[in-house]
């Protein structure tokens, strides 16, 4: 209660803009997340190392480029090497030409594997700031004017109504990269479908707001488009919001909070179990757990970004 009321006043005393529900990381493009927002994205007051970006090429160049930075899947499964920071802007213009499921499995982690990193990372900053800025409003302390603005964002951005920083914690955490592989993998064919080619839509998120998106072929006005976006990292990004904010994931977010009290660190096979209603196909749940156990996906759960000196 004492930090509710201490960020109520904070607020108060700084007057969000019009457009403050528009708010984008630093440097970073805007994506749409769902019909409720025009355009957002996680708001950090971090900055990660230096980055580079891959344009959109075929499988082979794109492979090549990416081990010629370091960047091995055997490796990186085992431990033995972080993930450079070299992220591939578009999905491998080739994925649907590969005969071997083996070889395109392994691309296409090494595509969306440092775009997941990547996006938590930004969510681990985001956490540690929301706790500090807790520790020092239960103090007494009064926030600057920049503080109380990207607090006040956040809080918005994910729907946390009554200054509840409980709650916004409890929605500001990561997701495995199990998890977010297998959805990706099974809402994408493995990076080979339409809209993750035509939309760099690789999660199946969808929109009611038409023209913003990608219509599903054979379906007779489904009332709804695949949400499009300019790059694999917008959707990435997307993709976490909508797990960590939508009233239709609580109990991910749930099991969730109750590993990290429990000192467990959140796995895929657990969260997964959150998802009932990410899909309307049947067992959803079963078919993204058996993704993440025949590929052995827990092994990235482990992996880390490589340092910018790295």
């Amino acid at each position: 209660m004492l930090k509710r009321l201490l960020l109520g006043a904070a607020l108060v005393a700084v007057a969000m803009p019009a457009e403050s529900a528009n708010v984008a990381w630093p440097g970073a493009p805007v994506a749409t997340l769902d019909q409720a927002d025009a355009a957002a994205v996680l708001p950090t007051r971090s900055r990660a190392g230096d980055t580079a970006v891959l344009p959109r090429g075929d499988a082979a160049t794109l492979d090549a480029l990416l081990s010629a930075a370091g960047l091995r899947v055997a490796q990186v499964r085992s431990g033995a090497s972080a993930v450079p920071r070299l992220y591939v802007e578009s999905m491998p213009t080739d994925m649907a030409q590969i005969d071997q499921a083996a070889e395109r499995k392994r691309i296409f982690i090494k595509v969306m594997l440092p775009l997941v990193l990547a996006a938590n990372e930004r969510l681990i900053a985001d956490r540690a700031e929301i706790a500090y800025l807790s520790s020092r409003m239960e103090m007494g302390d009064a926030l600057s004017e920049p503080e109380a603005r990207w607090l006040a964002a956040m809080l918005e951005l994910f729907h946390v109504e009554d200054g509840d920083l409980a709650e916004l914690l409890a929605r500001v955490d990561v997701i495995p990269p199990s998890l977010a592989l297998a959805q990706a993998a099974q809402e994408s064919g493995w990076g080979t479908s339409r809209f993750a080619h035509e939309g760099n839509a690789v999660f199946g998120q969808r929109t009611w707001e038409e023209g913003a998106g990608i219509a599903p072929e054979g379906l007779n006005d489904p009332g709804f488009e695949v949400q499009a976006f300019n790059g694999l990292k917008d959707s990435v990004f997307a993709y976490l919001v909508n797990l960590n904010r939508h009233p239709a994931y609580q109990h991910l977010r749930e099991l969730r909070t109750a590993m990290r009290e429990e000192g467990i660190e959140p796995d895929g096979i657990t969260l997964a179990a959150g998802l009932d209603d990410y899909a309307e196909e049947p067992d959803y749940i079963g078919k993204i757990r058996a993704l993440i156990s025949v590929n052995n996906l827990t092994d990235f759960d482990g992996a880390r970004l490589a340092d910018a000196a790295d």
